[in-house]
């Protein structure tokens, strides 16, 4: 695609930054993805252009959402027939970068990109893998541990919980597996940790996967530890390099990112990937 430069894909990511319905995290998370995808290797070029490719589809089904937001009446169908498009798309990306395996940043970028789509997807136990495998082949930053934080701690509610529907509350099946794999969700947020303003995200995560964990005492001291970083947070300029190489703050959605003077709450993680599920249910829609 013509538009695959640096350049053509800054402004794909401003254009989606319009969208209500995309995150912010997931723009900063894209911007970090094309960050090591801008060297001029021939893998480098190639795996942008997948990545062009990805945030053509993700635009094409923001746009569609969009659209269903100004008419009168949105059905379930219509919904449902616009992610199904948004999952085609993504599958076949898959299967085009599961033959793109190359080295270094290019690599990294690679299976950042291939995360995301299984996120998408909700193929959590994907997810983690990826992002495990990206981290050691390089990823050490911020947005990435705490991305794998995240997602291990998905996949241990899934494999370890179930819902009890008189209740309304999901319920631990196998304590002792459950605390073991939030245990180890807390590690890949800890391993986040840089000193910097985006502790408090990551400090306030530590705290909710050990407070789910039955870890009380140690959940409000990471709580304690989170608000610390925001009230100083609100009194500090941004330090440009506060997220290392590979994140350009300049843009004011990254800027929003450490300034909305508080913790990426569960809402709005899940905001990136409600509407970008397979499964809907009327109650998802209705916000019920």
């Amino acid at each position: 695609m013509s538009w695959s430069g640096q350049e053509e894909i800054h402004d794909r990511l401003e254009k989606l930054g319009e969208y209500e319905t995309i995150s912010t995290f997931a723009l900063v998370y894209y911007s970090l993805i094309a960050e090591f995808l801008f060297g001029e290797s021939r893998a480098s070029q190639g795996i942008r252009l997948r990545f062009a490719e990805f945030l053509e589809v993700v635009e094409r089904y923001h746009r569609a959402l969009e659209t269903f937001a100004t008419e009168e009446q949105v059905t379930l169908g219509n919904v449902r027939s616009a992610a199904e498009k948004r999952d085609i798309g993504l599958r076949v990306l898959l299967e085009q970068i599961a033959v793109d395996a190359t080295d270094g940043e290019p690599e990294v970028g690679r299976l950042l990109l291939s995360a995301e789509c299984y996120y998408q997807l909700a193929m959590v136990d994907r997810v983690v893998e990826r992002l495990e495998t990206a981290v050691s082949s390089g990823a050490d930053h911020p947005l990435v541990h705490f991305a794998l934080g995240y997602n291990r701690f998905e996949l241990a509610t899934h494999a370890f919980t179930r819902y009890n529907a008189e209740a309304g509350t999901r319920e631990v099946d196998d304590e002792d597996r459950f605390r073991l794999a939030c245990l180890s969700a807390v590690s890949a947020f800890q391993d986040g940790l840089r000193g910097e303003a985006f502790d408090g995200q990551l400090h306030w995560w530590i705290g909710n996967v050990l407070r789910a964990a039955g870890f009380e005492d140690a959940a409000e001291a990471s709580f304690e530890k989170s608000q610390e970083i925001f009230d100083a947070t609100d009194c500090l300029d941004i330090d440009e390099d506060a997220f290392g190489p590979g994140i350009d703050i300049s843009a004011e959605y990254e800027y929003d990112l450490l300034r909305e003077g508080g913790p990426i709450t569960e809402d709005e993680i899940r905001r990136a990937g409600l509407l970008l599920r397979r499964s809907y249910s009327q109650s998802d829609l209705l916000g019920n």
